[in-house]
């Protein structure tokens, strides 16, 4: 661990901190050729620059503290993302007190932040929108963030940092694998109709990807101002497959999730019937965007550790 590191690591949450920046050196050094010429000269001119620049300083300090002070952060939703991706993550900044706030910088710790110009005084707000880093599968919490800022003059950097206990971010398996989608049985109509089923049940919506026919494009919302949705039917016929765990026993149990989580896209996108099919856990064949993202979420969460064995008497 580096000395910043663990510096960083010592700071609590909710406190403002102050560090000097580099430029704080070279006013040092000014200040410094200053004072020597004054008292070399014994000139009143120099020393009243002198004093005049040192006490601007000390009171930009001030400043840049008061910049951060009762500057509330709140995250948004965190849309799910695939391992290997980058989740978006919006913040709100609220201004809690009497005077703007300015030149604010929001980032994830140790990495690039979201430059936030103005901040309104009395209740107003400014949002930022942070790229978290996602490498792995799971349900995990937001890592800490930090506010930032060097207003007004850039010779201190205020600091304070924030844990997002409430904020988790759902990442799913990454979705490849080298096994094309596996091939099931075909239903029609008339056979769904002898077996009691449904014909053609509404299923929700999801975003329309470039590319796919407009026939289903949910036009009310779009003039209601909403984005491109596409509706999407379950229960019209189609193929019916099972997308099994035990039918990729060449791979480990990481690959195996990434295989599934590509079947699962491969076959929303082609119209099918699908179900998927774990150790302890098998859901309905059916299709839809909410079908689709529940079988996703249950291969991200999935649980690879062993059972324990039973211990014996």
């Amino acid at each position: 661990m580096t000395l910043a590191q663990r510096f960083n690591s010592l700071m609590r949450p909710g406190r403002v901190y102050i560090l000097p920046t580099r430029a704080v050196i070279t006013l040092a050094l000014v200040l410094f050729a200053m004072w020597y010429a004054a008292v070399s000269q014994n000139n009143q001119m120099a020393y009243l620059l002198l004093f005049f620049l040192a006490s601007l300083a000390v009171l930009s300090m001030n400043y840049t503290h008061f910049n951060l002070v009762k500057l509330r952060l709140q995250a948004g939703r965190i849309a799910p993302v695939f391992a290997g991706g980058q989740a978006e993550l919006p913040i709100t900044l609220t201004n809690q007190s009497r005077r703007a706030r300015h030149s604010v910088e929001v980032a994830v710790d140790g990495q690039a932040g979201y430059f936030v110009a103005l901040v309104p005084a009395e209740g107003g707000s400014g949002s930022a929108r942070l790229l978290v880093p996602a490498p792995r599968r799971g349900l995990h919490r937001v890592p800490r963030l930090v506010v930032r800022s060097i207003y007004p003059l850039g010779l201190f950097e205020g600091r304070e940092y924030h844990h997002l206990t409430d904020a988790e971010m759902l990442v799913y398996p990454a979705a490849v694998g080298p096994h094309p989608l596996p091939t099931g049985d075909s239903t029609t109509r008339q056979e769904q109709s002898a077996r009691g089923e449904g014909g053609e049940d509404y299923a929700g919506t999801r975003p329309y990807r470039i590319g796919e026919s407009q026939r289903h494009v949910d036009w009310r919302a779009v003039a209601r101002g909403q984005p491109l949705l596409l509706k999407q039917f379950a229960g019209a016929g189609g193929e019916r497959i099972w997308l099994d765990w035990e039918a990729l026993p060449g791979l480990d149990g990481e690959a195996r999730l990434s295989q599934l989580a590509r079947w699962v896209i491969e076959a929303e996108r082609g119209g099918f019937q699908y179900g998927l099919k774990l150790p302890g856990f098998t859901s309905r064949q059916y299709r839809g965007h909410d079908h689709e993202q529940a079988l996703l979420r249950q291969l991200a969460l999935f649980d690879l550790a062993p059972a324990p064995m039973p211990s014996q008497p």
